[in-house]
């Protein structure tokens, strides 16, 4: 009876959440701020798997074909999520469009097992549904586009699934997919989901341990070797701060924010339902005789109170002189705190009221009062071949204003003329091996020779001449540059790990076996278990 409620609630908030995001379905196009960079990033992952490279960091066709490490920076899980769809033959438009869907369901579902868990069935689908019609999603979904934050979103909701349930396994997994979703994202949600921890489960601290470690393949060298390059944070947050009644009087717009967007500028409303329930909770939270839900309540309330003050301009002290902030870039980022807010504001209410009148009515009201935002503009349908048959987009950096390169050049804006350029000297015979990562070749010359290679020069970036390391010139122009003595050679230019990038692997590897090994090892005692039960009970 009792799996039965849970699937119940589970197929109720599966057709909320289908029906919000019902446009991601369709043909059509949906245009939002990032949606063309992630575009352009899916289809040149998908392009890296398939030629055999698990785990990219070099985008070797962007940049006007001179390649970035774009994906040394940016999250890599959302690009996963979309080489899946791609790998099963949707194109990359399409992918990007499934790709936010199944993340806002995902998290639709994971909210109501931790809501379920806390306060029952019709809390836990209460909570869920009216969260699931938070604004700030359908920012995230039909004007930002921000696919790595929604994904984000889903994996905070599930590690709190997994304290709750007692799975520590999984929850290492999870933490690790938050961090590879949005890094940046993940700096803010992961002192909210540790202090939820130390309040239901104290156990599960070392899970945060395991889910750095098996995400530091990723965010090690990003940290590390971020100096090498140039525009991973071009915003300043001093213009993003939001003023009080922006968050309070419901506002719709499609444009960016900052000063110089007016009335159309994007919305930063808390939203007319979740301000109402979480001011109303005191009611509940200041009358809580559970010393459990107290805790978990007062928590909450004060993160929400926290999120409110980041957001606005009084806070620009801390923004100031906390260096980690400014790598959160918009101060109303912190918008994202109001969903699970909402969540667990909205379930509380819902538990404490028994009348179901009264959750129907909270579920009927959210999704009415939203309802426009669920609906967005609709372009033109737009496929993969739209996207590479555009010079703006295959020769751009995948970022805002192609800011993104190395810092020993900026974007190159042209591609080059030439697949390599010997200068006194000439290319012997074909080439063994021609992809993206790896060139092999010879080179001939009489009294020795310059050679130049069109792609960026990169921490990674080797030339083997002769079986010898050689010495790369990359201070012209940003690229690899490197001279030959007289006679016939045997060059190698590839792309490899560097000592930092191994390092963080093998953490990243030997994390993975361990956690294999011991999840192996727990379902075999397991069955164990209850094979000596059920022989004695026999």
């Amino acid at each position: 009876m009792k799996n039965n409620k849970t699937i119940l609630g589970i197929s109720l908030v599966l057709i909320m959440v289908l029906f919000a995001s019902l446009p991601l379905f369709g043909k059509g196009y949906i245009p939002t701020h990032d949606g063309e960079y992630h575009i352009i990033r899916f289809i040149e992952f998908f392009r890296m798997l398939s030629a055999g490279y698990w785990f990219p960091r070099w985008a070797p066709t962007l940049n006007s074909g001179y390649g970035i490490p774009i994906f040394s920076f940016h999250y890599p899980l959302p690009n996963y999520i979309g080489a899946f769809f791609q790998g099963i033959g949707f194109d990359a438009v399409m992918a990007f469009k499934l790709s936010l869907a199944l993340g806002y369901i995902s998290a639709g579902i994971f909210s109501f097992l931790w809501l379920r868990k806390l306060f029952g069935v019709k809390a836990g689908i209460v909570g869920s549904v009216v969260s699931s019609f938070v604004p700030y999603w359908f920012v995230d979904l039909f004007v930002r586009g921000s696919v790595g934050e929604v994904w984000a979103i889903a994996f905070m909701f599930a590690a709190l699934v997994f304290c709750e349930y007692g799975l520590l396994i999984p929850f290492s997994f999870v933490i690790a997919g938050l961090i590879l979703s949005h890094n940046i994202l993940a700096m803010l949600f992961l002192p909210f989901l540790l202090g939820l921890t130390l309040i239901r489960n104290k156990r599960f601290i070392i899970g945060y341990l395991f889910g750095l470690l098996l995400s530091a393949y990723f965010w090690i060298p990003a940290i590390l070797e971020r100096s090498n390059v140039v525009g991973l944070n071009t915003v300043n947050f001093r213009e993003h701060f939001v003023q009080l009644y922006e968050l309070v009087i419901p506002s719709w717009g499609t444009a960016l924010s900052g000063a110089t967007f007016g009335g159309d500028k994007m919305s930063f409303q808390v939203g007319i339902i979740p301000l109402i329930l979480i001011i109303g909770s005191l009611i509940f939270g200041l009358k809580e005789k559970n010393v459990g839900n107290r805790k978990i309540y007062w928590f909450v309330f004060s993160f929400f109170i926290l999120s409110i003050y980041f957001m606005l301009p009084l806070s620009i002290v801390f923004w100031e002189y906390a260096p980690m902030l400014s790598f959160v870039q918009y101060p109303w980022r912190f918008l994202s705190f109001i969903i699970p807010i909402t969540a667990f504001m909205a379930a509380y209410i819902s538990y404490h009221i028994r009348a179901r009148i009264v959750s129907i009515g909270l579920i009927v009201i959210s999704v009415v009062i939203v309802y426009s935002y669920t609906r967005p503009v609709i372009y033109a349908p737009r496929d993969s071949v739209y996207y590479l048959s555009r010079e703006n987009f295959t020769d751009g950096t995948s970022s805002m204003g192609n800011s993104f390169s190395t810092r020993w050049t900026s974007w190159k804006s042209k591609r080059p003329e030439y697949l390599l350029e010997v200068i006194n000297g000439q290319i012997t015979g074909d080439f063994p091996k021609n992809n993206y990562l790896e060139k092999k070749f010879a080179v001939t010359t009489e009294n020795g020779a310059d050679v130049h290679v069109p792609i960026l020069y990169y921490p990674g970036w080797s030339v083997i001449l002769d079986q010898k390391e050689s010495v790369i010139n990359y201070q012209k122009d940003g690229t690899i540059r490197f001279a030959v003595s007289q006679g016939t050679h045997d060059v190698i230019v590839s792309f490899r790990e560097t000592t930092t990038r191994k390092i963080a692997d093998i953490f990243s590897i030997i994390t993975l076996v361990w956690l294999v090994g011991w999840g192996i090892l727990e379902v075999y005692a397991y069955s164990i278990k209850h094979s000596i039960f059920n022989r004695r009970t026999h």
